[in-house]
């Protein structure tokens, strides 16, 4: 997972929605779940930030993932 320097992210869904995060790339990881890249942006603080959608399947209070496609 390959963050770009100085860039931040904005979370939907999940546990971490809501939270400005670092970040970039296609996965972003907050706590113990994933967050993939949308084509959407969202408005915050005037400024607009990518949206990461939370992954269900990959959240720890889930199990991490039935088939392990979360590592």
């Amino acid at each position: 997972m390959r963050t770009v320097e100085g860039m931040e992210v904005l979370l939907r869904g999940g546990p971490g929605d809501g939270q400005v995060v670092p970040g970039g790339g296609e996965i972003v990881a907050w706590r113990a779940c994933l967050y993939e890249i949308t084509l959407e942006f969202g408005h915050l603080r005037e400024r607009d930030l990518r949206v990461y959608r939370h992954r269900s399947d990959c959240c720890e209070a889930f199990g991490r993932g039935a088939e392990d496609r979360c590592e």
